[in-house]
C-alpha cells in the first residue's frame, strides 16, 4: 500500500547555487549534505559500478527534496544530466507499507526496474515511468532490512 510522497529527487551537475537558493526562498536554515558511496543492484549493463553521489536533503513537513550531484559520470544521475544538462526533476520517491508486495504488483504490471538497493535503514527501487509520467518513479520503506540483506556485499 501506499504510505504518501516522501520525497521529489532532483538533480544537478553542482548543486550548490541551488542549495542557496532553496535556504534563501523556501527559508531553509539547514540542508544536510553528505558524499556517499551506494552499491545497488542495476538493470543497466553500463551502469555497474556503485553510485557517486553528493546528497542534500531539505526537509519540508513530512516531504523532502533530494539534491543529487553524481561524483563520476557512471550512474543514472550523470546519464541524466546527459539528456538534461541544467538539471531538474528526476524522480518522486514514494513511501510504501511493505515493499515486497509493491514490488510484486509493480513488476506485474511490466514496468521495468532500473536499480535498486538496500541501505540501513531501508531499501529501495527505482521504477522507468518516464513513458508514463516524465520522471522515474522511487519505491521505498521505512524498515530496516534484515540482516543478511545488509551483509551480503562483505
Amino acid at each position: 500500500m501506499i504510505k504518501g510522497l516522501h520525497h521529489i529527487g532532483v538533480v544537478y551537475k553542482d548543486f550548490s547555487k541551488v542549495v542557496e537558493n532553496i535556504k534563501d526562498l523556501y527559508g531553509m536554515p539547514n540542508i544536510n549534505i553528505v558524499e556517499a558511496i551506494v552499491e545497488v543492484n542495476t538493470n543497466i549493463k553500463e551502469l555497474t559500478e556503485p553510485l557517486k553521489i553528493k546528497v542534500g536533503f531539505a526537509t519540508f513537513g513530512n516531504t523532502m527534496i533530494e539534491l543529487f550531484e553524481p561524483l563520476d559520470d557512471k550512474s543514472i544521475y550523470s546519464e541524466f544530466l546527459e539528456t538534461i544538462p541544467e538539471g531538474g526533476i528526476h524522480h518522486v520517491g514514494i513511501m510504501v507499507e511493505n515493499i515486497d508486495e509493491e514490488l510484486k504488483k509493480w513488476d506485474s504490471k511490466g514496468i521495468k526496474r532500473i536499480i535498486s538497493g538496500v541501505l540501513p535503514t531501508n531499501r529501495f527501487v527505482y521504477y522507468d515511468t518516464r513513458e508514463m509520467f516524465g520522471y522515474v518513479t522511487e519505491l521505498l520503506d521505512n524498515v530496516p532490512p534484515p540482516p543478511y540483506l545488509l551483509n551480503r556485499n562483505k
